[in-house]
């Protein structure tokens, strides 16, 4: 059930920097799921994944002040085949 839980919330932070990129999204939302990620990452520090999910929580705030590059893609789309492959 947990596992569920944060697949769906890893696609949500994935639309949430999809939409970042084409200006859509308010800031509040990208605040709380970096701040989501970054926590996340950092209770469960023992995994590589959680060290990129720090990483997409960090480009998550930096896109909620406008720096957006390829990274943010990279990381957009590593969280939406995350989140796709908890629910398999």
């Amino acid at each position: 059930m947990l596992i569920y839980f944060f697949g769906i919330m890893d696609l949500m932070a994935s639309m949430i920097m999809i939409l970042f990129s084409f200006n859509i999204i308010f800031a509040n939302l990208g605040w709380m799921f970096g701040i989501y990620l970054v926590l996340k990452g950092i209770i469960f520090i023992r995994s590589l994944t959680s060290l990129v999910d720090i990483v997409a929580g960090i480009l998550i705030i930096l896109a909620v002040f406008g720096i957006i590059n390829i990274l943010t893609w990279i990381a957009a789309f590593w969280l939406l085949q995350k989140g796709f492959f908890s629910f398999l």
